[in-house]
């Protein structure tokens, strides 16, 4: 036996979900609310021969397989996680668009539009986040970094944007003067 996966691939869904379940260490009666089996159709699983020699090895496998039953725990957790988060987040376009803002305004979508805010503002692993003079720097890399340099280019294209506005600013006074004179 490789892994827990392939100990009991031959199983029913329920009954997978109930064995990794077991192995990760919860009891008989929990496992089974959990996962919404009545206690008949517990029963019946004893009459198949799979189930049943996976049943008598648990003790074994919670010794060996215990860790990897919790790493799918949480996988299926995490999924399921991630597909209420999707429908939340369906939920609260479908108000935006309709003008109803019954669940957008409940503290659960208030931690959801935040998880996702500042998941999305997180920088990209191996990206480093830059100053303002570090960008100019990539952009102008052979100007001196100190800013002088910068600062006066800045300042020429001021002077230039300042010349253009006077010229329209004396260009409108002559026409107010040309209507003035008719």
């Amino acid at each position: 036996m490789a892994n827990l996966v392939e100990t009991i691939k031959d199983l029913s869904e329920h009954q997978k979900q109930y064995i990794v379940r077991r192995v990760a260490g919860l009891d008989t009666s929990p496992t089974r609310d959990l996962i919404g089996i009545a206690r008949g159709t517990y029963n019946t699983w004893f009459h198949n021969e799979a189930f049943v020699a996976v049943h008598r090895q648990l003790q074994d496998l919670a010794s060996k397989y215990k860790l990897e039953a919790i790493q799918i725990l949480r996988r299926e957790n995490q999924l399921e996680a991630v597909i209420l988060e999707g429908k939340m987040i369906a939920r609260m376009k479908e108000e935006i668009d309709t003008g109803e803002y019954a669940f957008v305004r409940t503290n659960l979508a208030r931690e959801v539009y935040s998880k996702l805010i500042s998941d999305l503002d997180k920088a990209p692993a191996g990206i480093q986040v830059l100053s303002w003079q570090q960008r100019i720097h990539q952009i102008f890399p052979d100007r001196e970094q100190g800013g002088r340099i910068i600062d006066a280019e800045f300042e020429a294209v001021d002077s230039i944007e300042a010349e253009h506005s006077q010229g329209e600013l004396a260009q409108a006074s002559e026409a107010a003067s040309d209507e003035i004179q008719e």
